[in-house]
């Protein structure tokens, strides 16, 4: 039985605010959504889904997965015995308008559905195969399991839905410690779960160097954590795939020219020498290391990162962006550098500054010949480089997280206005934790689901209609300085279903005290699909708990179709 308790007190004096959710309430909330109180059964043997697109392969292996979340093979769902036909729901339709199967999903895709459930049947509309995935997933959140062990859902609905940014994503960073593949599919499930559309790969840093490159073994060789430790181009094009298949894309990146210790240990010779006076090699504590920092002077740098980076562009191949990283470059070591202070004399530069514009400008061409497009932190913006045009700015930076920082919405603000695409990072690291308080006049629970539901991406945006439309969304990051395998699951979900509902929904679905209480249900929901999402309020999830009898969360039933 999927009996789900909700506790709606934090202690008996300390009620929680907001109305109770609807057993089957989808997450993120639709735009429009009209359902009717009465409900129809479904019987498991007899129901069929359609599609008009026959042999398409994003849509034939979405049915494959979907059936056994319609219905889980390890529960005895009760068979309907009603003579009505009105009171069976027989089938649904997949409808695809444009009748094409499209390869990868890109940024202004139409991602918009709508569904019609009426007279026993039901109908997924959607112009293109990334909207009827959207579709299904809500539709799949449609049926639930009633308290009598019957699948139904309401008789009549109507709902036509569109994200409200183009640009979801989330970011895993797998350098500072390893997630196994595995991890990193289960993400990529909870990702569709919650419409979240790109992966922001976070692949290598200073700690470690787990890709695997072809033209360059050494690099996992010697930067690795272990031969273990890595994602070999099997792995690689797995976990691209497996996204793909569900509609999202994924942005690899490779941070230079800082956070390369790891590269340095394959190639040092690109590192600069850090000097302590006349000496070098010597590091400052909190300063710089012995060897830090790609060498912007040398040539052998500039061969590598093309020859590197047009490997990266063939991998992931129907992805036009690469993330270059660029940020949190502090210029000590460089100009510590006899070599160096030579060379900005030379060319007419005088600081370290002037050297990172001039090795952001050498990578952003290297870029455009590879036939490529370039995101990137906004460090390099912020220091007045001027990017390609179809350069996407990460914004990361605001008082919350620098002191003398100006806040993420003038950043945002100008960077649009400036005519660049931008992305919000700034009020979504998730890696952070804050705990709830219930002694408050507000008498809430979570005040963390609090803090990114109540965010408004447009928060003193200052930009004009035009700047508006080239602020495509947010990001959440998980970054792991304390997150691995055994807990990225449940610290990221379900808190960051949160920043999913605020990416997606309208502006107006602004409730969080209603929305805790959504949110339960589909957290619920993610345990059933083998998500071990953490709690967020009191209560329990029937037998979906980590450890009991019957359990399911450590056999996820997505995982039985690939």
């Amino acid at each position: 039985m999927l009996t789900m308790i909700v506790i709606d007190y934090i202690e008996a004096k300390f009620p929680l605010r907001g109305e109770p959710s609807a057993p089957n309430a989808p997450w993120p909330q639709p735009q429009y959504l009209n359902v009717s109180s009465d409900y129809i059964y479904i019987d498991p043997e007899f129901f069929i889904v359609y599609s008009n697109l026959k042999n398409c392969d994003i849509i034939d292996k979405a049915i494959e997965r979907y059936k056994p979340i319609f219905f889980p093979p390890k529960l005895s769902i009760q068979i309907p015995n009603i003579f009505h036909e009105d009171q069976i729901f027989l089938s649904v339709s997949i409808l695809v308008k444009s009748k094409k199967c499209h390869t990868y999903p890109q940024l202004h895709d139409d991602q918009s559905y709508s569904i019609t459930i009426e007279n026993s049947y039901g109908i997924i509309f959607a112009e293109n195969v990334w909207g009827a995935l959207n579709g299904l997933e809500t539709f799949s959140q449609l049926l639930f399991i009633n308290e009598n062990n019957y699948l139904v859902t309401n008789a009549s609905i109507y709902i036509h839905d569109w994200p409200r940014f183009p640009y979801r994503g989330i970011l895993l960073d797998t350098a500072r410690h390893f997630l196994p593949v595995p991890i990193i599919k289960q993400h990529l499930d909870a990702m569709v779960y919650n419409k979240f559309n790109v992966f922001h790969w976070h692949i290598t840093d200073d700690q470690s160097w787990p890709f695997v490159s072809q033209k360059f073994p050494q690099l996992t060789e010697k930067g690795a954590f272990s031969s273990d430790h890595v994602y070999t181009p099997d792995d690689v094009q797995d976990i691209i795939e497996h996204a793909r298949l569900r509609g999202i894309r994924t942005i690899p990146e490779f941070d230079t020219p800082g956070h390369v210790a790891a590269l340095g240990r394959a190639f040092p010779e690109f590192l600069t020498d850090c000097y302590n006076g006349s000496i070098a090699g010597q590091a400052i504590y909190g300063v710089h290391a012995e060897r830090e920092i790609l060498d912007p002077t040398k040539e052998e740098v500039y061969k590598f990162m093309n020859e590197f980076l047009k490997e990266v562009k063939n991998i992931f191949k129907y992805e036009s962006y690469i993330h270059l990283g660029m940020d949190e470059v502090y210029p000590a070591c460089w100009m510590s550098n006899p070599n160096i202070q030579n060379f900005l004399k030379e060319n007419n530069m005088s600081n370290g500054t002037d050297l990172m514009t001039y090795y952001s400008k050498e990578i952003l061409k290297l870029m455009k010949s590879i036939g490529g497009k370039s995101m990137v932190w906004q460090d390099i913006w912020d220091d007045g480089v001027k990017l390609p045009s179809d350069t996407v700015i990460e914004i990361w930076k605001d008082t919350s997280l620098l002191s003398n920082s100006p806040s993420w919405s003038y950043y945002l603000s100008k960077a649009t206005s400036e005519g660049y695409d931008a992305v919000l990072a700034a009020p979504f690291y998730l890696n952070m934790i804050s705990y709830g308080k219930y002694n408050t006049p507000e008498s809430v629970m979570n005040l963390e689901f609090f803090k990114w539901y109540n965010i408004d991406l447009f928060e003193n945006f200052t930009g004009d209609n035009i700047a508006r439309q080239r602020l495509i969304g947010g990001e959440a990051a998980l970054w792991a300085e304390f997150i691995d395998g055994t807990n990225s699951l449940s610290r990221l979900w379900p808190r960051v279903s949160a920043v999913a509902e605020r990416l997606w929904s309208s502006i107006y679905v602004n409730n969080p005290e209603d929305a805790q209480f959504r949110l339960d249900v589909h957290r619920c929901r993610m345990l059933r699909r083998g998500i071990p999402a953490a709690p967020i309020l009191n209560g329990y999830c029937g037998s979906y708990e980590v450890g009991m009898k019957h359990s399911m969360v450590n056999e996820p039933i997505f995982n039985y179709i690939n």
